[in-house]
């Protein structure tokens, strides 16, 4: 599991100590996240980067707020924001996590530059937080006659995933050809339910039996032109 900061950790042990509060405290997952991708093509059709939006729930953004002092207007100063931003970025950054992020092209895994674009707003009528971040490709990749995969899970299972509506992903800027389709993951049985509600906050390493049933758990976004 990705290392945590004060600030993160503090987050984190509030909305436990909350989730005790209403005996969900046994229950992974602990943070759920309303997701959105945008591939970014350049001018000569390339694939440049992947941009992600995720929206988090009202519990975990209010917690994620505790002790930033508002300004006079209710609103989170602009700093604040990107204070807060800056420190998951850097968490996310632990490579057993890596922004929960793996992308292939036709099955080979490539590598990702660092983050770029990273902000994080807020929503003053839900006070729910959206963090919002680019993933640049370590080289611009020409997709022709190849499928580009993302895929979005976090292998502990401590956050998840959800990706509602029918445009979940944006193609911006690319060729007129490229169209894209969404494999959502397979619905857990009610044993592999209780087996996952088993798990306690702090258990970060799961055993392998789950992990397998983890990784059913991704979305996959494909990718052809």
């Amino acid at each position: 599991m990705i290392l945590l900061s004060i600030r993160w950790l503090r987050s984190l042990t509030a909305l436990l100590l909350c989730l005790c509060a209403v005996q969900y405290v046994h229950a992974h997952p602990h943070i759920w996240v309303d997701g959105h991708l945008t591939i970014l093509f350049n001018n000569s059709g390339q694939v440049t980067a992947v941009r992600q939006t995720w929206r988090f729930d009202e519990l975990f953004s209010s917690y994620s707020l505790q002790g930033i002092q508002r300004e006079k207007n209710g609103l989170i100063p602009a700093a604040e924001l990107q204070a807060l931003t800056d420190q998951w970025m850097l968490n996310m950054a632990d490579p057993s996590s890596h922004f929960f992020t793996t992308v292939s092209v036709s099955g080979k895994e490539l590598a990702l530059l660092k983050p770029v674009r990273s902000q994080s707003t807020l929503d003053a009528q839900t006070n729910q937080l959206t963090l919002s971040f680019e993933l640049p490709l370590s080289t611009p990749l020409v997709i022709a006659r190849q499928t580009f995969e993302i895929d979005i899970n976090d292998p502990s299972y401590f956050v998840a995933f959800d990706f509602k509506g029918a445009q979940v992903l944006d193609l911006k800027d690319a060729p007129p050809t490229c169209r894209y389709w969404h494999i959502p993951p397979r619905p857990l049985d009610s044993k592999s339910q209780r087996q996952l509600g088993a798990l306690t906050p702090d258990q970060k390493e799961l055993p392998e039996n789950l992990r397998q049933l983890v990784r059913q758990l991704a979305h996959q976004f494909k990718v052809t032109c």
